[in-house]
């Protein structure tokens, strides 16, 4: 693989790990949006024992051959890049300019999921049926309150394996359910203080989940891709509302004050969606 694939490997990385760290974006969204979601499945699931075998022993050929590293590792390093560099400024853009951020995401998730769906050119009852299941799934995501945790050690690996589950699935946010687990501005501090005891512990629940998971969607994507697909689209498009810009008190409003900024970069993030490559 050549050195320019490999960095556009690691920009798609990037933009995962971005969202990541949004409350409502997905990270396995921006992997179906940017059409890497399948291979990223794909090398996750072939994750097992055989795998911390030929990397005790640096068998790094049959390690590559078995998880395909040259494009694992690039989106890998692509996103832990972006948690760590980008944990303070997502934090700001947050708490000062919400309205903007959300307007970016909700037009270029709103748009994308759309074309995602129009692709697959929906026939079938079963189609727009596969597709509303989804979205209604989406829809009751904005319905869930936050609960209060511990922050043990259990809680903590607990918070991790639950989260990583969600950041596989487009349109489930992992942050989002950090948040109703009470965890996610903890988790946030921990990476911005650099905790490493919280986020070795968090990375350890995060991999028994990738762990299991990922084989999960690997089967369904190989099986029922079109159904597959049809669910996840609508499932974005459901949990659109987790990202509609204008909320109060984690309920939503209609818009206020000066909306053109907004509408523009609505309108540019569906530019931009359009000229994303998808599945």
């Amino acid at each position: 693989m050549s050195l320019k694939n490999r960095s556009i490997l690691f920009l798609k990385g990037m933009a995962m790990g971005i969202s990541d760290l949004i409350p409502g974006i997905s990270g396995g969204t921006i992997a179906l949006l940017l059409g890497i979601y399948k291979d990223f499945i794909s090398s996750l699931k072939s994750i097992n024992y055989k795998s911390f075998i030929y990397l005790i022993k640096f068998d790094f050929k049959k390690l590559n051959n078995q998880l395909n590293l040259c494009f694992l590792l690039p989106v890998f390093f692509g996103i832990l890049s972006s948690i760590f560099i980008f944990s303070s400024l997502i934090s700001f853009l947050l708490l000062d300019y919400k309205i903007l951020l959300f307007s970016f995401f909700f037009g270029l998730i709103f748009f994308s999921s759309i074309r995602l769906v129009s692709n697959l050119n929906p026939s079938s009852t079963l189609d727009f049926l596969t597709v509303f299941v989804g979205l209604v799934i989406g829809l009751s995501f904005f319905f869930v309150s936050s609960i209060s945790t511990s922050n043990s050690i259990f809680s903590i690996f607990l918070a991790g394996f639950i989260a990583i589950s969600a950041m596989l699935l487009p349109g489930i946010s992992g942050s989002y359910i950090l948040l109703i687990l009470g965890k996610y501005e903890f988790m946030l501090d921990s990476i911005s203080s650099f905790n490493w005891i919280n986020i070795l512990i968090f990375s350890l629940g995060a991999i028994a989940g990738i762990l299991s998971f990922s084989k999960m969607i690997h089967y369904l994507l190989k099986n029922y891709y079109r159904s597959t697909i049809f669910f996840l689209s609508g499932l974005m498009m459901g949990a659109l509302n987790k990202v509609w810009p204008w909320q109060l008190d984690n309920k939503i409003v209609l818009p206020e004050g000066d909306i053109l900024i907004p509408i523009i970069i609505f309108i540019f993030s569906g530019i931009i969606s359009y000229n994303l490559k998808s599945e």
